[in-house]
């Protein structure tokens, strides 16, 4: 995402959350970011596009901060606690709550279908994660045990809205995972489960993986917009990173430990959204069986 793209989204962000996404037209947002129509087509082909790429770039930098999370250390349910905390903080701060509702109440089925669709993935997420956490046994019972998760912290943050510290939510996280965790061993004594294991990823309408080669080019690109201090450094880890997706055999280990350190070195800079699209793209990639 370059930083023009970036421009219109905020401008676009900010009169649907000051106006409501129903009473802003394309017109109010091309006056807001000092676009011509064209200009605005060019990024978007219509209104609902332009909020879904809002959240998309939400959902995107949620995913980088929780993959980072995972890299840092030892995997276990504390990292879990604060993988969940990194997608509610941000929904708080960025107000997004108020663009989901806004899509819940439009009846605009593309709008609710992508929502829909994100919901998915966030259950599939989970799924997965109570598997990594809590071992490949599980697996089978994960599917039940994330919606009963995914559920219990919804409505105790619906019951307790004014609470967003970090402290208070990481408190009814890690009471809803030690929560989950019970049942999770209980269905599986009891080999009992309703749903099928990667019942989510299967419904959930999942983008295609990025090529390699293409993720590649683009660390080396962005790396060459550094400042002069850090631009050595970042070529170095861009580098590695572009050498290892072109290899027959990707450590993916390793480039997990340098993906975190090189995204940082963008914190601060007006490219920052741009370089977590394109290091969104690669945990995608590190994730993917096509790395292991």
């Amino acid at each position: 995402m370059n930083e023009r793209k970036q421009h219109v989204l905020n401008a676009a962000k900010r009169l649907f959350l000051e106006n409501g996404f129903a009473n802003t037209s394309i017109q109010n947002i091309l006056d807001e970011a000092g676009i011509s129509k064209g200009t605005f087509y060019n990024y978007f082909n219509s209104k609902n596009e332009c909020l879904i790429s809002i959240i998309e770039e939400s959902t995107g930098t949620a995913s980088v901060l929780r993959e980072e999370l995972a890299a840092d250390g030892p995997d276990g349910p504390e990292v879990l606690v604060e993988q969940i905390l990194v997608r509610l903080r941000m929904n708080r701060e960025q107000k997004l709550i108020r663009l989901y509702e806004a899509i819940l109440h439009s009846g605009d089925p593309e709008l609710r279908d992508y929502m829909k669709s994100v919901h998915l993935s966030e259950l599939a997420w989970l799924e997965q994660r109570l598997t990594e956490v809590y071992g490949e046994q599980f697996r089978p019972y994960a599917a039940d045990a994330a919606l009963m998760e995914f559920g219990m912290l919804g409505q105790y943050l619906q019951f307790a809205p004014d609470i967003t510290s970090s402290e208070e939510l990481s408190k009814r996280i890690r009471f809803v995972i030690r929560r989950t965790e019970a049942l999770l061993r209980d269905m599986a004594e009891n080999d009992e489960h309703l749903l099928e294991a990667g019942q989510f990823d299967l419904r959930a309408d999942s983008p295609s993986l990025p090529a390699p080669g293409r993720v590649a080019e683009e660390m080396l690109r962005l790396a060459e917009t550094l400042p002069h201090e850090s631009r050595g450094t970042g070529r170095e880890f861009a580098g590695f990173l572009s050498t290892e997706l072109k290899s027959e055999k990707p450590r993916a280990s390793l480039m997990q430990s340098i993906a975190v350190p090189f995204r940082k070195l963008f914190d601060g800079l007006p490219n920052e959204p741009e370089a977590r699209t394109v290091m969104s793209a690669l945990w995608r990639l590190l994730k993917s069986s096509n790395l292991k």
